[in-house]
């Protein structure tokens, strides 16, 4: 059982009551804390690490633009948060998530989009701007975008190799319809797959996020970035 502490309660609780301009800006000042160049546009948000690994989020939720109380009720029994206004936890959960991989030592590249709940704008303009990666080695991308517990999604890419390598780590191979992999992956020509972060009935007043989950998914991710220099190549985007 994982239980919040209150520093990480406060973090989740700030970017739930966010909306995407404020996540936007604490992002690149919290990123600023890690890394030496970070790259910010109207669109997107990315900054090299030393980790050939590229982790992807979406600043934005689906009740952006909705006047709604963004508050949640934390049940620490078993982990389980909501908000009877929508909460958002598509995508601040990823976010979220991304901040206590690099809290605790990792500095993998990171990319956060803006606009994925309205088709993915921000990283179709990503691609746009750079339709080569522009960090100096790539061995794959995981975006942290998905519901349920330990879906792993490919959208479209038949890397075999990739789909094995992933599942190894505990997820299950599942299908989706888009992310923002979805369009980073094919034009940079590197496979990516989007991994659940606990939160379920995204999109409803009725999503919830559990915690167990998302720090489960946290651990796993940390063990794929720990694992990275057994990774001779970069695994390709194929279909």
């Amino acid at each position: 059982m994982n239980i919040l502490n209150d520093e990480d309660y406060k973090l989740l609780r700030k970017l739930v009551h966010f909306n995407q301009i404020q996540t936007k800006e604490f992002a690149v000042e919290f990123l600023g804390g890690f890394y030496t160049n970070v790259v910010e546009t109207e669109d997107y948000v990315f900054a090299e690490g030393n980790i050939p690994i590229a982790l992807v989020a979406h600043l934005d939720i689906y009740f952006e633009d909705d006047d709604i109380e963004r508050d949640f009720i934390y049940r620490t029994f078993d982990g389980i948060m909501w908000n009877p206004h929508g909460a958002g936890f598509d995508d601040k959960a990823g976010v979220f998530s991304i901040f206590k991989i690099l809290e605790q030592g990792y500095l993998p590249h990171v990319i956060f989009t803006t606009f994925e709940e309205r088709g993915s704008w921000g990283a179709k303009r990503l691609v746009q701007d750079l339709p080569r990666h522009p960090f100096k080695d790539l061995k794959y991308l995981i975006g942290l975008d998905r519901a349920n517990d330990y879906d792993c999604v490919f959208y479209g890419c038949e890397n075999k190799e990739f789909i094995s390598y992933v599942e190894s780590f505990g997820f299950v191979e599942a299908y989706g319809t888009s992310s923002d992999i979805n369009h980073i992956c094919p034009v940079w020509g590197i496979a990516g797959a989007n991994l659940s972060i606990g939160y379920r009935y995204q999109h409803s007043k009725n999503e919830t996020l559990d915690i167990n989950v998302m720090f489960d998914t946290i651990s796993k991710v940390k063990e794929m970035l720990e694992d990275c220099s057994n990774i001779e190549e970069a695994f390709q985007y194929t279909i």
